[in-house]
Formats: structure tokens, C-alpha cells, sequence
């Protein structure tokens, strides 16, 4: 049988409009629900959102919290700063590596990309064990790209390569074949 772990991304949907209760009842219900990792947003305002994070590492013993790094060494110190009381956190970099992703996003090119992952990986491992590399729109990008980026993140410290389809691009099965390619390679 196959391992499938869950990580739950409800708390990072950008048009949510929980209140600070409420996202702490949704975290609070997945923890007893087992999810393995509760995903949190980047942290914007240092003082409401490190004490959301305080507040989930109260009673989430068993899942690992992640939060966003964001795209500079400020906002993943921001990151460390707030995962401090957690049991089991992480450090979660997430970028485009898609040509128009990264252009707009990032105003990075290809070459320039692999060392700006490879910096923030390598921050954020200098504040955090634990270090997830989220390649979005991966789908989008050339498949070249996507494994050396993925390699770049790997040799600076990332402990988990995500590959998203996060224009949904792909039908299910054609996704799982580009997963098993990315991993194979």
C-alpha cells in the first residue's frame, strides 16, 4: 500500500474571508482530522499572523505546520520568527517556474530563476530543518526547466519538491504521468 499524506491548503485560499476564530476552529479541526500538514499563508502582519501561529502550535501536536516564505530573506525570517513554538514546522518557498509566472511574479528569467530559488531555499534552511519547495505552474513550464529547478532546490536544502498544476492544465491522469517523471527524474 501506498503512503498518502494530506496537506491541507483550505487556510491559504486567497479570496477566504475567515475570521481569526474561525481559522483557528479550521485548523483546530484538522488537526483532530489528521491532516499531516496544515498550510498557513505567508505572514503579512507580523503580529496578528505569529499569533494565529502560536495559537495553532498550542494544540497541533501531531501536524506540521507550514508557512508560506515568501520571495524575500525579510518575509522568511518573518516565517522562522512565527514557526519558533511549533512542533513540527516548515518553511514552505513557493514560486512560478513557468516563463510567464516568473516574468510577472518574479522578474526573473530561467538562469536568474535557479539562483533565486537556490538563495531563498538556502535562507530558509539556515532558519528552519525543514524546507518544501512548491513549483507552481509547473505544468506550464518546460519539463527541462522544472527538473532543474528542482535540482537547484534539492542541492540548497529543500527536503520536499511540489510540483503544481495550478492552472489546471492537465486531466488526472496525464498529471500523475508528469509527477512520476519529475520524481523518476
Amino acid at each position: 500500500m501506498k503512503n498518502i499524506k494530506i496537506a491541507d491548503r483550505t487556510l491559504c485560499t486567497e479570496d477566504s474571508q475567515f475570521s481569526f476564530k474561525e481559522k483557528i476552529e479550521v485548523a483546530r479541526l484538522l488537526e483532530r482530522l489528521g491532516a499531516d500538514t496544515i498550510e498557513i499563508p505567508e505572514i503579512t502582519n507580523f503580529r496578528t499572523d505569529a499569533l494565529f501561529v502560536r495559537t495553532v502550535a498550542a494544540f497541533a501536536k501531531n501536524s506540521v505546520i507550514s508557512v508560506c516564505g515568501g520571495m524575500t530573506e525579510e518575509s522568511i525570517e518573518n516565517a522562522a520568527a512565527a514557526l519558533k513554538p511549533v512542533n513540527h514546522p516548515r518553511i514552505r518557498i513557493e514560486l512560478p517556474v513557468s516563463t510567464v509566472g516568473m516574468e510577472y511574479s518574479c522578474h526573473k528569467k530561467a538562469p536568474k530563476m535557479a539562483e533565486f530559488v537556490s538563495g531563498l531555499i538556502s535562507a530558509a534552511k539556515a532558519k528552519c530543518g525543514s524546507v518544501e519547495f512548491c513549483a507552481l505552474d509547473a505544468t506550464r513550464a518546460d519539463a527541462g526547466f522544472v527538473f532543474e529547478i528542482a535540482d537547484a532546490a534539492v542541492n540548497a536544502g529543500a527536503d520536499i519538491i511540489t510540483v503544481c498544476d495550478s492552472a489546471a492544465e492537465m486531466m488526472p491522469d496525464v498529471f500523475a504521468d508528469f509527477v512520476a517523471k519529475t520524481a523518476e527524474h
